[in-house]
C-alpha cells in the first residue's frame, strides 16, 4: 500500500537513547531498561476533577469562576473524545504497543504522585508508604497476548456514566478503530491498586490516582523486567515546565521501540484520549500529529484485504450566521479573506452540504443511505433507484447540499466531464429524483432536510442491502484524531484520496479556506506552499470493494461463535462494534441479524 504522511511536521529526534542506562525513578535503583521497549507511555490526564482543560488559574474578565460547573465556557480546550468535559474524563493513562505481537499478560504499570500527600501509609511496590503510588497488572486474558504495533490502549478509572469510559475492546485497523480501553474495575482484564485516600469520600477504594503533582509511572514485564523507567514530572528525565490541574501530558515524538523516558514529553492543555497527540511544535509553530504508519502500515498491509469504494472528503461546520474563519463579510478573525473556492466569502459558507470521493469504479449506490449524527440530533438521506446512482465513476466528486442556489447553496447539476476538468457533481437533497427523502430527530423535519455542524458531526455509508460500506467518519467518528471542528471551520481530509482512508485517516479542522466540489487544499507548514490533494491513485490497483458484513463483530471475515460472544457480552450496551443494524443498542435485532448471517 501507499504510505500517506499523517502530520505535517517531523519532531526533532528524541533526546534518549544515549542516556536511558542513566535514568533513576524517585526511590528505586539506576534504571534497566537497555532494551527497545514494546510498550511505552503515551499521555496521561492531570486535570483535577472540579477542573477543565485550558481553563485559567483564577478568577479574570469573563471567567469569574474557572473552577466547577461554572467554568465550562472560560475557553474551549477539549479532548478529541471526551470533548469539554469537568475533570477530562477522570483518572486516565495512554499507552501504546510499538513491537507487534506484543504479549503483555502479566506487566505493570507502577506509578507513583511523589509531591501528592493523599497516602494511607500501604506500600504498593515503591518501597515508600507514604508516598501516593499504585499499579494496574494486566490479566492473562487472550486480548493482551498478541497485540498488534501501532494499537493504543488506555486505561480509565471512572465508568461512561460518571464521565471516564467502559471497556471496549473493539479493534478493527482496517475500519481505523486501532483503540482497546480498559475500565478499572474490570477484573477479568486488570487489577487496579493504589494506596490513595479521596478525602470527598474516605470509603471510596480508589483504584488509581492520575495528578499534577509529580505523577509518573515505570512499566514492568511479568519476569519484573523495566520496559521503560520513570517517565514523568519530577523524574530527572522531565524536560519540561510543571505541570498544573488544567493539562494533560504527553509524549510529543513519533511512537516506536527507541522511545525512553528522554524522550520529548511535555504537558499542554489539549489532549487526545484513544488517538495519536498533538501539539503546537515550539519552533515551526506547526501543528504537529504524532506519526503511526511506520507502525500500522504493515498490519493494515497484512490484514486488511478491502478497500473503501467511497469517503468522506469534506463537510461544511459553519453556522448560519457565521463566516470561514469569523470576523464580518469584509474580514475574518485574523485580519484576512478566508474562503470557499466555490461560495466565496458568505455568512453560513454554503450551509448544509458535504462532499464525498467515489473510490471504486461502477459503483452502485441505488436505495443506499446516508446516516448521519452529531451530539443532539440525527438523520437518513435516502437515495433514490434512479439511474445516475447505478453506475458512478471513480475519482467522482459529489457533493450533497440542502440549500437552493437561491438559498445560498446550490442546486443538482449533474454536468461530468473528466477529460475537460470537471469531475463534480451536486445534488440537492430536496431532489427527489435523486433522493427519495430524508428523516431526522429535529422538530419540525421536512424531507429534504438534513444537517452538518460542529457538534460531534459524523456520517456513514450503507448500500440497500443493509451493509454498512463506510464506518462513521468526521469528528463524531470514535476514530477521529484531527483538530477540534469549530463554528467558523469546516472539517476535510487532508491526505490524497485512496481506498485506505478510513475514520483515523487526517481529517482536519480548517477556518482558512474550503473547496466544495474540487480536491481540498491546505497550506504546508513550516512553510507558505499550497498542497493540492491528489486523486491520481484512483482506481486504487489491487483493492477489493467487498462491502463488509456488519455481522462480522471481530473483523475476522468469518460470523461465527466469537461474534455471537461479542454479541451477548455488549447486551444493552450502546458498543458500536456489536450494535450491527446501529439503532444505538445492542439487543434482539443484532442477534437475529447475526444468525442470519452465520456462517458466512
Amino acid at each position: 500500500m501507499s504510505i500517506h504522511p499523517n502530520r505535517l511536521v517531523e519532531v526533532p529526534p528524541t533526546r534518549g537513547a544515549l542516556c536511558a542506562a542513566l535514568l533513576f525513578g524517585a526511590g528505586l535503583v539506576a534504571s534497566g531498561q537497555v532494551t527497545a521497549a514494546d510498550l511505552i507511555l503515551n499521555e496521561w490526564n492531570s486535570v483535577g476533577s472540579q477542573k477543565w482543560l485550558g481553563n485559567p488559574a483564577s478568577a479574570v474578565a469573563g471567567c469569574p469562576q474557572p473552577d466547577g460547573p461554572n467554568g465550562a465556557t472560560c475557553s474551549t480546550n477539549d479532548d478529541v473524545f471526551f470533548g469539554r468535559l469537568l475533570g477530562n474524563g477522570g483518572d486516565w493513562i495512554e499507552l501504546v504497543v510499538v513491537k507487534d505481537h506484543a504479549d503483555i499478560r502479566g506487566w505493570r504499570v507502577q506509578w507513583i504522585e511523589a509531591a501528592a500527600t493523599d497516602a494511607d501509609g500501604t506500600d504498593v511496590w515503591f518501597g515508600n508508604g507514604q508516598t501516593p503510588q499504585g499499579q494496574i497488572i494486566f490479566s492473562n486474558a487472550a486480548v493482551w497476548s498478541d497485540l498488534r504495533a501501532g494499537t493504543i490502549i488506555t486505561v480509565v478509572e471512572s465508568s461512561t456514566a460518571l464521565g471516564g469510559l467502559d471497556t471496549d475492546l473493539s479493534f478493527d485497523p482496517c475500519a481505523g478503530d486501532w483503540w482497546i480501553n480498559v475500565n478499572c474495575f474490570d477484573t477479568a482484564l486488570v487489577t487496579c491498586t493504589a494506596n490513595v485516600v479521596d478525602p470527598t469520600n474516605p470509603s471510596y477504594d480508589d483504584p488509581m490516582d492520575v495528578g499534577n503533582d509529580n505523577w509518573a509511572a515505570r512499566i514492568v514485564s511479568a519476569a519484573g523486567q523495566e520496559v521503560i523507567g520513570m517517565v514523568g514530572e519530577g523524574q530527572s528525565s522531565w524536560g519540561a515546565t510543571g505541570v498544573n490541574s488544567r493539562e494533560a501530558c504527553r509524549l510529543e515524538a513519533d511512537p516506536s521501540q527507541s522511545i525512553t523516558p528522554f524522550s520529548t514529553y511535555d504537558d499542554g492543555d489539549n489532549s487526545s484520549c484513544g488517538q495519536p497527540n498533538s501539539w503546537s511544535d515550539l519552533v515551526t509553530q506547526c501543528k504537529t500529529y504524532q506519526n503511526f504508519a511506520l507502525l500500522r502500515d504493515p498490519v493494515i498491509a497484512e490484514v486488511c484485504t478491502s478497500c473503501r469504494p467511497f469517503a468522506l472528503n469534506e463537510y461544511n461546520a459553519v453556522s448560519a450566521a457565521s463566516f470561514l474563519g469569523g470576523g464580518t463579510q469584509a474580514v475574518d478573525a485574523a485580519g484576512g479573506q478566508a474562503a470557499d473556492s466555490f461560495f466565496g466569502r458568505r455568512a453560513g459558507n454554503g450551509g448544509n452540504w458535504i462532499e464525498f470521493v467515489v473510490i471504486a469504479d461502477h459503483l452502485d449506490l441505488r436505495g443506499a443511505t446516508l446516516r448521519w449524527r452529531d451530539k443532539t440530533s440525527s438523520g437518513v438521506v435516502t437515495l433514490s433507484s434512479a439511474a445516475f446512482w447505478g453506475d458512478l465513476p471513480s475519482g467522482m466528486l459529489i457533493t450533497l447540499t440542502e440549500s437552493t442556489t437561491t438559498e445560498g447553496g446550490l442546486n443538482t447539476d449533474l454536468s461530468f466531464n473528466p477529460s475537460g476538468g470537471d469531475r463534480w457533481v451536486n445534488i440537492n437533497s430536496f431532489d427527489t429524483a435523486l433522493v427519495t427523502g430524508t428523516t431526522s430527530t429535529k422538530p419540525k423535519h421536512i424531507s429534504g432536510q438534513f444537517s452538518t455542524s460542529n457538534d460531534r458531526w459524523a456520517v456513514s455509508l450503507w448500500n440497500a442491502s443493509g451493509q454498512q460500506v463506510i464506518e462513521w467518519q468526521g469528528e463524531g467518528s470514535q476514530n477521529f484524531r484531527g483538530g477540534s471542528v469549530g463554528s467558523e471551520d469546516v472539517c476535510r481530509l487532508r491526505e490524497n484520496v485512496t481506498g485506505r482512508n478510513t475514520a483515523a485517516s487526517y481529517y482536519d479542522d480548517s477556518n482558512a479556506s474550503s473547496s466544495f466540489g474540487s480536491p481540498n487544499t491546505w497550506t504546508a507548514c513550516p512553510g507558505t506552499a499550497i498542497v493540492t490533494q491528489s486523486f491520481a491513485g484512483l482506481p486504487e490497483v489491487g483493492c477489493s470493494f467487498s462491502a463488509p458484513n456488519p455481522a462480522d463483530v471481530n473483523g475476522d471475515g468469518q460470523v461465527n461463535g466469537l461474534d455471537l460472544a461479542a454479541v451477548l457480552s455488549a447486551w444493552g450496551t450502546n458498543d458500536a462494534a456489536a450494535d450491527i443494524n446501529d439503532s444505538g443498542s445492542v439487543d434482539a435485532t443484532d442477534l437475529a441479524a447475526l444468525l442470519a448471517s452465520w456462517g458466512s
